[in-house]
């Protein structure tokens, strides 16, 4: 790789808009008068305190030194199908975060309530009555495009040397509206490159790598890549049977089962996958069987119907649209000192090359170069509030109803989701008691497992409701809660590992799992009680339930 100087750019020099998203990690938020390209909207995740102290700088400028660095067409591939690091911001002589592309539309779905959200593939992890709900039909043909779409990046990210890591199917966003299914993959300051990591590698629970296994590595990778593959047949967030997967095509299945079943060393590389994939992608069913419900599992929540898709083949009444009309920007103002534009000339070599965090594939890149590395323009945004630009902004759906009926729909829909909680904390606890009493382990894991799964569900149900006219924060005190419990109960079922050789009360509480459970069931409690203490006034205004924090 031949040496790139890397960019940076002061958080003094940028013109901030609306918050576009927040995590554990940091805040997303827009970018004013800067395009990518003449038409590529920017966005910029500021890391929290913690994020800093853990953040390796230097790697973080390797990342953002990475794409320029590339031949124009590999550069051009990698700005097109991942999020990557365009430009470092700073704080005075510290980073404080980068500068990235915001996600394209494509790449969006709206939700029954109206909301936009992010098409990760955890909406097509759950039952088929659930997606065609919220996503639109999606046959096991297209299911396998997409696998073939992921598979083909990982692949040519491995061949680059780098690694997901943490292929979580909330950082894999997926479309369907173009001639084929596509994929694109976010998050990309968590990715490794050279073995090295700006951030910690982490693992999302229920898709980590077999104990002992050593973290971001090509091999766990692929390891994830199969459990998606089995779970999208499985429609569900967990389990490793590959029957379904086998009958929708058996080489892929096979495939599958060896990559789950063989040590690191022995599992096919994705380069094997491609062409089984290839094939299933012609002959896979385009109708899903029809299968009995799944013992104990939750009946989605049926919404108002969405206007129907705009992916080609969308059944009448489907709930999305994956290429929503265009907002419209706010009209800019133009910049009046030599120091911003020397600001915008530096970011000029920069972004371009790297598809950030939400990247489009074809947003606006202007790409035939000459060049030896994949460059781009940024520039002013002189189209004084006229550009076809795209943005997450959801906030015009809200000014055509009344805010009374909106807030009481959905306090209404709230309160639906939370009957469907009610009467699993006891399950939970008689589970615990059994578990430090050595009585019942293995039942107490599965009651812990399911426990666990049904909470991350109603995650997914929460974020496909919409919380414009409630109380700001409200749902995400909620949803603190019930990730904090599959925590919990995702650590109960680590303490029945640790301890099912040679059990015993003292090895019980002792653990190592049992402490986890112990910090995200304090959290779990504290989020439970905000959220009570909030939701009871409005709970009584409109005729709704209310709570004590034990009934979540």
């Amino acid at each position: 790789m031949t040496h790139t100087e890397v960019t940076r750019i002061g958080h003094a020099d940028l013109t901030l808009g609306r918050e576009l998203g927040k995590g554990g990690q940091g805040t997303v938020r827009e970018i004013e008068r800067l395009r990518i390209n003449g038409s590529w909207p920017v966005a910029y995740k500021e890391y929290t305190p913690e994020a800093l102290r853990q953040l390796r700088t230097d790697v973080l400028e390797r990342m953002v030194a990475f794409l320029p660095a590339q031949p124009a067409a590999v550069g051009e591939w990698l700005a097109r199908n991942t999020a990557w690091p365009a430009a470092l911001v700073t704080r005075g002589a510290d980073v404080s975060g980068f500068l990235m592309r915001q996600i394209p539309d494509e790449f969006f779905l709206t939700m029954p309530s109206g909301d936009r959200k992010t098409a990760g593939f955890e909406f097509l992890l759950n039952e088929l009555s659930y997606v065609r709900r919220i996503v639109g039909e999606v046959s096991p043909r297209q299911t396998m495009g997409l696998l073939l779409a992921l598979a083909g990046t990982l692949h040519r990210l491995h061949g680059l040397g780098v690694v997901a890591g943490d292929l979580s199917p909330k950082n894999l966003l997926f479309s369907l509206s173009g001639a084929e299914p596509g994929c694109f993959l976010i998050d990309c300051d968590a990715m490794g490159v050279g073995g090295d990591w700006a951030l910690k590698p982490v693992q999302t629970p229920d898709w980590e790598l077999p104990s002992g296994e050593a973290l971001g590595t090509p091999q766990g990778d692929v390891y994830k890549f199969a459990l998606l593959a089995v779970r999208l047949f499985l429609h569900a967030q967990q389990g490793k049977d590959v029957e379904a997967l086998r009958r929708a095509d058996r080489a892929v299945g096979d495939l599958a089962e060896r990559t789950l079943c063989a040590p690191a060393a022995g599992r096919p590389a994705l380069g094997e996958w491609l062409e089984p994939l290839r094939r299933a992608c012609a002959t896979a069913p385009v109708t899903w069987p029809a299968t009995a419900p799944r013992p104990g599992a939750a009946a989605p929540q049926s919404g108002r119907p969405a206007a129907g898709a705009n992916r080609p083949g969308a059944p009448a009444g489907a709930g999305t649209a994956h290429v929503p009309p265009p907002t419209p920007k706010p009209p800019s103002r133009a910049r009046s000192t030599a120091a911003v534009l020397a600001v915008i000339a530096l970011v000029i070599v920069v972004l371009a090359w790297r598809a950030h965090d939400r990247d489009d594939s074809d947003g606006g890149y202007d790409g035939s170069t000459d060049g030896s590395s994949y460059s781009s323009t940024v520039e002013n945004d002189t189209t004084n509030g006229t550009t076809n630009d795209t943005t997450t902004d959801d906030t015009s759906t809200s000014d055509s109803v009344t805010p009374e009926d909106t807030r009481a729909d959905q306090v209404a829909e709230l309160g639906r989701l939370l009957a469907d909680n009610a009467g699993r904390r006891d399950d939970v606890a008689d589970a615990v008691r059994s578990m430090t009493r050595c009585t019942g382990l293995s039942s107490a894991r599965e009651v812990f497992v399911e426990a666990a799964a049904t909470r991350t569900y109603l995650v997914t149900r929460l974020d496909s409701l919409s919380d414009s006219a409630l109380p700001v924060g409200l749902t995400s005190v909620l949803r603190t809660a019930w990730d904090s419990s599959a925590d919990a109960d995702r650590a109960y079922a680590r303490v029945v590992d640790e301890v099912a050789g040679d059990c015993s009360g003292s090895a019980v509480v002792h653990s190592a799992a049992w402490q986890d459970a112990d910090e995200a069931s304090a959290e779990a409690t504290r989020a439970k009680q905000e959220f009570v203490a909030r939701w009871n006034p409005l709970a009584e205004e409109y005729g709704e339930r209310t709570l004590e924090w034990t009934d979540l």
